[in-house]
């Protein structure tokens, strides 16, 4: 009899080594995923933002690479008073972390730019002016698609293409391709 009693204590011993194993692999690997992925980043000022990021207290702007920066409706709450509404939105940024990121060179306000499209159209070739007036005569649900018809990379290989359309749906990817063909020469 005692012999089983060894028996079954060595077994539930061995169980809970293994489970002390687990949990203990479990928890360096949440410590790991807190450390190299941040959920919460901020940076040292409105400069150092890096493009499709944001932080409270930046006004929204566009840029090169990516598409823009500071881009919700918190930081449409820095444009002035008629925008206040906004603040409600915004998180604390309390307990983030602070990531070091060089200055943004190719960088204009959105405000500036709006305010300056006047004097930008002139610069347009006519048969961009004509994209842009006939995307801005559509609806917004038609023109608020999930992805950019042509993405910043470095080199433009049709390996680049398949690696962002893999994880497109059947839908978005013959949109994508039938988008690129229409606005090639915008």
């Amino acid at each position: 009899m005692s012999h089983k009693i060894n028996k079954i204590n060595n077994i539930l011993k061995y169980i809970i080594l293994l489970m002390n194993k687990l949990t203990r692999k479990n928890n360096y690997y949440k410590k790991y995923k807190k450390i190299t992925h941040p959920k919460c980043v901020i940076y040292k000022s409105c400069d150092n933002v890096p493009c499709n990021s944001g932080m409270n207290k930046c006004t929204p702007s566009y840029c090169v690479p990516g598409s823009s920066r500071n881009w919700g409706y918190c930081n449409m709450a820095n444009w002035g008073p008629d925008y206040e509404k906004y603040k409600k939105t915004c998180k604390s940024e309390n307990n983030c972390k602070l990531m070091k990121t060089k200055k943004t060179n190719n960088t204009v306000d959105a405000l500036t730019l709006h305010n300056k499209m006047p004097y930008i159209w002139r610069f347009l070739k006519p048969k961009t002016r004509k994209y842009m007036i006939e995307l801005a005569n559509k609806k917004v649900e038609k023109i608020n698609i999930p992805f950019h018809i042509f993405p910043d990379f470095k080199n433009k290989h049709r390996e680049n293409l398949d690696k962002i359309t893999n994880n497109m749906t059947k839908k978005n990817r013959n949109k994508f391709y039938f988008l690129r063909k229409k606005y090639k020469n915008i």
